[in-house]
């Protein structure tokens, strides 16, 4: 048996970058083929290229010159979140081992030895452990942050760069610490992960209803419960970590009912058109097809009731359609216990449509574990406890996945999935944090962004430095100007006139000393 070395793959690259940066001098196409995305994705999995004179999203240790201009390595390697049964961090050790086999430019030193590739280690911060589709326990970042600071200063850009960087399985610490530098990249691009990402700007008059859940009026003037935003991506976010945790032949069982009852909703519909209803029994019809349940009454019913197709579908899971038994099973809903028998008449038609039909399912996949985000602008002009009501205690990290409450509308059990990350935005002019809401500083860590001079124009950076020194002396550091003023494309008179100069009239309105001062700088900066 050879011999073990256990070693994180961010050491593991660093080490053979001299070898690799030589063999790229000797070979030209090989340093042609570094510098390209598409090949530096198809042997390594990265989403940029081996070499670039980049600076973002590549070790700025150490930089090397070739063909005079300097060459730094990517540091996209490795990651805690799993793909394939293994974590990033193997997965890219694996790819990263192939390609200096082939190339012949493995050390000595790792020769006839099992290379096992490490995680590393992530004392720095809070830590939150959850059991992966492998069944391994893996370290997940924090799940409640909030980027703060003055107007400009990058909150919502670093927002995707912050969601990019807990995709690709950085460690907290390097999360927050490229978040905090704050430095210049071009736009984030997460359209490939758009459908787990859902955006949201909180105000004074959003409520729990808005939120969560609440009866509101439909398009037919009618009430009916809806959900709102957050309890929609927990539903998705739950279903994902719960199908992760499944096995094959139960996703195909489950695939089988959907198709299956997609069909059978049709089927229904068509007699919805045809004559206004579908009969359960004799004293009970269906009248309406709803997102998540059937609309049913009966001819001398005060109220219709709602038949859920989640207590279908574990009833046919159960293979059950007998009153008696409906009537014992455990999960199911209190209605569907009380209406045991139009439960029953409606599962004995539904298996006699099975019967019928030929379904076919394609052979599935595992489901892999996925994170999913809420982004939160604005988050301090919202209500906090009105607008989470009993769920603010459930967002905490340690109460994921374990504490489940009842929601006061619909009467459904709920929780909080651990694969959900709640990212909120917050400018500090608007409200200090010691004034914000006591249960979100609690359940959040705060990051707070900075403007960064290095990012403003060189002939702009005077001009900017003294207005900050000015503001933070008057008015505070979180008035400051952010760099992002100075970088949209236009001319500098533009932007002090219709950016600068009415920001600095609101920020001291009412103080006309104050405002004479500081325009006296933008004034003097203009004539010279």
């Amino acid at each position: 048996m050879n011999e073990e070395i256990q070693i994180k793959i961010s050491d593991f690259v660093k080490e053979h970058r001299e070898k690799i940066i030589q063999f790229s001098k000797e070979n030209s196409q090989e340093f042609i083929n570094l510098k390209d995305k598409d090949y530096s994705n198809k042997k390594f999995k990265l989403s940029y290229p081996l070499l670039s004179t980049e600076r973002d999203n590549y070790w700025k240790d150490k930089s090397y010159l070739i063909e005079d201009k300097e060459y730094r390595f990517c540091s996209e390697f490795g990651g805690s979140h799993f793909i394939g049964g293994i974590t990033r961090t193997e997965r890219d050790g694996q790819l990263f081992l192939a390609y200096l086999k082939e190339k012949n430019l493995l050390l000595e030193k790792y020769k006839n030895k099992d290379i096992v590739f490490i995680v590393g280690s992530n004392n720095t911060q809070k830590e939150f452990t959850t059991t992966n589709i492998s069944g391994k326990s893996s370290t997940t970042n924090i799940k409640n942050i909030i980027l703060y600071g003055s107007p400009g200063v990058g909150k919502t850009h670093n927002t995707n760069r912050l969601i990019r960087l807990i995709e690709d399985g950085e460690s907290d610490s390097e999360i927050f610490k490229t978040i905090k530098d704050n430095e210049l990249t071009e736009s984030i691009d997460i359209s490939d992960i758009k459908e787990r990402v859902k955006f949201i700007t909180f105000h004074q008059s959003f409520g729990y209803e808005d939120f969560i859940e609440g009866f509101r009026p439909n398009e037919e003037g009618n009430i009916e419960l809806t959900k709102g935003i957050f309890r929609e991506i927990c539903r998705d976010a739950q279903q994902n970590l719960d199908d992760s945790q499944k096995e094959k032949s139960t996703i195909s069982q489950e695939k089988l009912f959907e198709e299956l009852f997609e069909l059978f909703k049709e089927f229904i519909q068509d007699e919805l058109d045809s004559n206004g209803k579908f009969t359960i029994n004799d004293t009970a019809y269906i009248i309406n097809i709803e997102e998540d349940a059937f609309r049913y009454q009966g001819d001398n019913w005060g109220n219709t009731q709602r038949m859920k197709y989640s207590d279908i579908e574990l009833l046919y899971q159960l293979d059950i359609s007998e009153r008696k038994e409906i009537k014992t099973v455990e999960g199911i809903s209190g209605l569907a216990k009380q209406h045991a028998t139009y439960f029953s008449y409606f599962m004995k038609q539904f298996l006699e449509f099975k019967e019928k039909q030929n379904i076919q399912i394609d052979e599935v996949e595992k489901v892999e574990l996925k994170n999913y985000y809420l982004v939160i602008d604005e988050i301090n002009r919202g209500n906090i406890s009105k607008i989470f009501g009993e769920l603010i205690t459930l967002i905490e990290e340690d109460k994921r996945d374990k504490l489940e409450v009842t929601l006061p509308y619909s009467k459904d059990p709920f929780k909080i999935p651990s694969n959900l990350y709640i990212i909120g935005t917050m400018n500090s002019t608007d409200k200090s944090i010691a004034l914000i809401d006591i249960a979100l500083r609690r359940r959040f860590t705060f990051l707070k962004m900075k403007p960064n001079v290095e990012l403003v124009p060189i002939e702009s950076q005077e001009l900017f430095k003294n207005l900050n020194e000015y503001i933070s002396k008057i008015l505070g550091e979180d008035y400051q100007i952010g760099h992002s003023y100075f970088m949209g494309g236009h001319d500098l008179d533009f932007i002090l006139e219709y950016k600068i100069k009415p920001l600095l009239e609101e920020y001291f309105y009412g103080d006309d000393k104050g405002l004479d001062e500081v325009l006296k700088l933008v004034k003097n900066y203009e004539r010279s």
